[in-house]
């Protein structure tokens, strides 16, 4: 009788963990994939999502993104090694056609494309212009409909958009208020290919959370100079940075979802659920958030999840020579 491996969390054995990151948090995502399957026996995620940065990204518009030609071919030869599926954030909605000679974005998809193991890389996309472009230049490469495409198209809680975007995307992205929308989730079709967002740590029912990926599109053209102020000034007054909202206001509180909220959408039939790590400068919360979920926590002795943490964090530091 084949054993029972006691890491994995029991509550979702089957959930398919997409995880943020790429091209910037390579080395602990790797060695955390690493230290799962070599130590714990067991493969963690199989799927990550990024991009550095260039015109064609958005929601990652950080200038610790920037990355060298041979940094990204590295990282992204390390994630075909191990079958780990890359989703590219091309998520800027202001693409236009002068836009699609790209030098970076072009490379990137042709990388991609290439070295395309599992068949599942894709572009997120919140472009029309850009779903088009990668239809016909790179039509190995799947098609997911980003967040800033039903949130800036006006689609938040309406199902016809949504089967409209499963007609022209392979996956799509749900709005992250609607993920509690249960009466919602309950009219799609086609449940495994529609990703959750389960650790969205923006308020509930947020009012400037289009104008913000507004921003982060114009900011990704001019980086280096874009002026933030007039969104630094609607933020400070939106909730969103106050922890008594975040913990306490019953329709804004935080969407980061619990655990009977992600069981129930598992029992719906869900199961492909995405991790964010969006303006996060390190992995530790990414990591954290992998662990909390990923792993099980339950154990009569210990929880489980901490330990396995401790364990992994001290296999990367380096032994004093005696």
């Amino acid at each position: 009788m084949q054993s029972i491996n006691p890491y994995p969390n029991p509550l979702w054995p089957d959930a398919e963990w997409d995880v943020s990151g790429a091209f910037v948090n390579d080395r602990e995502l790797v060695s955390f994939f690493d230290y799962c399957r070599m130590v714990l026996g067991f493969e963690p995620f199989h799927i990550v999502h990024g991009a550095p940065l260039c015109e064609w990204n958005s929601g990652r518009v950080l200038t610790q993104l920037i990355r060298t030609a041979e940094e990204i071919r590295t990282a992204g030869l390390e994630y075909e090694k191990r079958n780990i599926a890359v989703y590219a954030t091309f998520t800027n909605l202001y693409l236009e056609e002068r836009h699609m000679k790209d030098r970076l974005g072009n490379a990137m998809c042709t990388f991609l494309s290439r070295h395309n193991p599992t068949g599942r890389n894709a572009i997120i996309a919140a472009s029309d212009v850009l779903r088009q472009h990668i239809r016909r230049e790179f039509p190995t490469l799947k098609l997911v409909s980003s967040i800033l495409k039903i949130t800036n198209g006006g689609g938040k809680g309406k199902i016809d958009v949504y089967k409209k975007l499963a007609e022209e995307y392979d996956e799509v992205m749900v709005h992250p208020d609607d993920v509690l929308n249960y009466g919602l989730l309950e009219q799609i079709e086609d449940k495994e290919r529609h990703i959750l967002l389960v650790n969205e740590y923006c308020i509930r029912n947020c009012p400037m959370r289009a104008y913000h990926y507004k921003t982060l599109s114009e900011s990704a053209f001019n980086f280096l100079s874009y002026d933030s102020s007039e969104f630094e000034k609607r933020q400070s007054t939106n909730g969103c940075q106050d922890l008594l909202t975040l913990l306490a206001d019953p329709k804004r509180g935080v969407l980061c979802l619990n655990t009977p909220e992600i069981q129930r959408l598992r029992e719906m039939g869900f199961r492909h659920f995405k991790l964010q790590g969006r303006g996060h400068n390190n992995a530790s919360s990414i990591l954290f958030d992998l662990l909390r979920l990923a792993l099980r926590s339950d154990a009569a002795d210990e929880n489980a999840m901490h330990f396995v943490g401790q364990m992994f964090w001290e296999s990367l530091t380096p032994s004093s020579e005696t």
